[in-house]
């Protein structure tokens, strides 16, 4: 998520009292209770402006065409009788129609909810368990996935295919046959109360498969309407997808702003640096692993970059050697290291110009940080490593139908539990060091080790499994697996790997290796010893 422009430029921001670091308080003051609405009215203010540009093809849409296709979709959608919460689903990269079905959603007043297209039988099961979709706009390639995961559970979930596939309905078909007089007069659904939940996004665990994170349509409204909210002016490139926040609020900014949406699928070093140097970019938001990518490839030597004047940068640690690296080569741009979660509903944190390389900035408007002692609990005061807890305005209203996992990440006091080790210097800046919690991050994808042990605990003769992500310049983190196996199995780490190839999506692949034990490390209560593992690695 993009800092705001009060956090750039003002050093005062924030306190230190009880080693509790605040932000300043900030109330929201809007006319708008309904998301759609405040899109609606963004499009209808431009019509000509060209919103949307396909990089591939050369397409675009102007802000009319734009607010034409999500009329149409909320009209369908009303069609299928979609209410409040009730939940659509978008199964889709950023391509041309991914945009109406989302803001669609809003305006009839139901709960959207982004599925990862790259997800396999086993996640499109879940997803559709967890969320309750009524229907999912996919685009052609997951279409089979989720018809194949709808069929083994019985779910008559409606398909709608951004494109063409012959068990789908066509997204044409949805636009089609709705009166000039309907589209016109078109009304967004009321929003009675804008603290109830208008997405469900996604947050990997660490003792299994993802949660659903709820945001409520104070959070967007929040961040689309704040004065100096989200810096989107410009000529902005991300890639994120909708299965992050950051592709989420990034899509809905741009508009708000007036900014032209550069639309490209996947990320890659060298399209990227090409799209820079041929749209004159201005600001660029990518995750570490895909600028430590770049920087690794040399193609920011390659490419006129003089466009950018700022980076910002979120998802995993920066090490201050990559920053100092990235200003080595665009010594003309500002680079903004921020620090979120999807479950406190954007950014906490944000570096200022003048902030240290390796720091994550200091703590944003309307949020709080405490670092605390692992054993006492006790705030901890500067330069003392800890768990980092954070209050935050925009915070998630809890996991999607998961009390148990609310209660164990949210305490009495209102204090969420990131699971990262951070400390906080003498000037306020936050430093993240290593997370508490197991979940390993593979090029901005946050995946759970319990799912691959689970699978790899079902391979004949394998004892005991153990998987921890290895630090990865370009990639964030890659799986490693540790296995024990019955005496005399001739299990290979070939075998294991293709196991995995061959049962899961590319992010979960073992591309850290397999290690072999005679014996696992265990902790006195008999947990096998993750910490005693990562020493192994860090031995080697």
């Amino acid at each position: 998520m993009v800092a705001d422009k009060s956090t750039i430029t003002n050093n005062t921001d924030f306190t230190i009292k009880d080693n509790i670091l605040k932000g300043k308080d900030e109330p929201l003051v809007t006319e708008y209770k309904s998301i759609g609405q405040l899109l609606l009215d963004k499009m209808k203010d431009k019509p000509e402006f060209v919103g949307q540009l396909d990089i591939i093809t050369g397409a675009t849409y102007t802000f009319a065409e734009m607010h034409d296709l999500t009329v149409k979709c909320a009209l369908w959608l009303r069609r299928q009788e979609i209410k409040t919460n009730d939940v659509v689903a978008l199964c889709s990269p950023n391509i041309m129609d991914s945009f109406a079905p989302f803001f669609a959603t809003f305006c009839v007043g139901a709960i959207f909810t982004p599925w990862n297209p790259d997800m396999d039988i086993r996640e499109a099961r879940y997803f559709m368990k967890l969320s309750g979709a009524k229907i999912v706009f996919a685009n052609e390639n997951s279409v089979n996935t989720i018809r194949e995961a709808a069929k083994l559970d019985n779910n008559d979930i409606k398909i709608v295919v951004l494109g063409e596939h012959h068990y789908a309905l066509p997204f044409s078909k949805v636009i089609e046959g709705h009166k000039k007089i309907d589209v016109d007069n078109f009304q967004c659904t009321t929003i009675e109360n804008i603290n109830d939940t208008a997405t469900i996004l996604y947050s990997s665990g660490t003792t299994g498969p993802s949660k659903g994170v709820q945001l409520s349509h104070f959070v967007f409204l929040y961040h689309l309407t704040m004065p100096g909210g989200l810096n989107t002016d410009g000529r902005p490139l991300w890639l994120s997808s909708y299965f992050w926040i950051s592709g989420v609020l990034l899509t809905m900014s741009c508009l708000v702003n007036y900014c032209k949406r550069f639309l490209y699928p996947k990320f890659d070093e060298e399209m990227t640096c090409k799209i820079i140097e041929k749209y004159k970019i201005t600001w660029v938001f990518l995750s570490p692993s895909m600028i430590n990518r770049i920087l690794h490839a040399g193609y920011f030597q390659k490419y006129d970059m003089s466009t950018i004047t700022r980076i910002y940068l979120g998802g995993a640690k920066f090490s201050e050697d990559s920053q100092n690296r990235l200003k080595k080569y665009l010594p003309n741009a500002i680079t903004i290291q921020m620090f979120g979660m999807t479950e406190l509903g954007g950014i906490l944190t944000a570096q200022q110009p003048h902030h240290k390389a390796g720091s994550v900035g200091t703590v944003v408007r309307n949020c709080q940080i405490k670092i605390i002692d692992l054993e006492s609990g006790k705030a901890l005061g500067p330069n003392k490593t800890g768990e980092l807890l954070a209050k935050s305005l925009m915070a998630t209203k809890g996991y999607y139908n998961n009390p148990k996992a609310t209660k164990e990440t949210i305490d009495e006091d209102g204090w969420l539990h990131t699971g990262d080790l951070a400390y906080y210097d003498e000037d306020g800046e936050i430093v993240i060091i290593d997370r508490l919690k197991e979940t390993i991050k593979y090029r901005g994808v946050q995946i759970s080790p319990c799912e691959i042990e689970n699978l790899l605990q079902t391979y004949k003769d394998v004892v005991e499994v153990a998987v921890i992500g290895v630090p990865h310049l370009q990639d964030d983190e890659h799986p490693l697996a540790f296995v024990t196996t019955v005496p005399g199995s001739k299990i290979s780490e070939r075998d294991l790997k293709d196991f995995i190839a061959k049962n899961m999506t590319d992010c979960y692949h073992l591309r850290g290796g397999v290690k072999f034990l005679d014996k696992m490390p265990h902790t006195p209560s008999g947990k096998i010893s993750r910490k005693d593992l990562k020493a192994m690695v860090k031995g080697c």
